[in-house]
């Protein structure tokens, strides 16, 4: 078991990483629809259409923006341990997390304004199955693009 953790473990420390992500931004979601004034269960975002489309949907920009910025301290910090030794490396770092979050976090805001307000497809249902395609790809982007290290290769 130790030397399947050690030979898998940054993916392990990504996936678990990118369930607590994925928590944060549901959470969030949550406050916000409240905060907004949206009473609604979990079962009604499953199986019901959206009642206000545009607070959804602007509930679920700021969920993902704040789930963004918890995933870049904690993949740095955890998945990945980057320790970047000039200001402009960390730069460089941040500035590539961000932007490739940027990509998908554009992408999951379409992927759910589309499946919510244009096909009526239930909120939660539509989050859910766009978070599976959006974990996949920050994987790739980090390891491809944000974390690489010299060598080419990420931790």
């Amino acid at each position: 078991m130790k030397e399947f953790f050690q030979k898998h473990k940054t993916i392990l420390l990504y996936l678990i990483a990118g369930g607590l992500t994925t928590l944060v931004n549901y959470l969030l979601l949550f406050l916000f629809l409240r905060l907004f004034g949206q009473e609604i269960s979990i079962r009604q975002m499953l199986t019901e259409e959206s009642k206000n489309e545009l607070l959804f949907n602007l509930s679920n920009t700021l969920a993902v923006v704040g789930a963004v910025i918890f995933a870049y301290v904690v993949n740095k910090l955890i998945v990945f341990r980057s320790k970047t030794k000039s200001s402009r490396a960390f730069w460089r770092e941040l500035i590539a997390f961000f932007a490739s979050r940027g990509i998908t976090t554009l992408f999951e805001i379409a992927a759910c304004a589309f499946l919510v307000s244009i096909l009526n497809l239930p909120e939660f249902s539509s989050k859910l199955g766009v978070t599976v395609v959006v974990i996949l790809l920050n994987y790739i982007l980090s390891v491809k693009i944000v974390f690489k290290k010299k060598d080419g290769k990420s931790e």
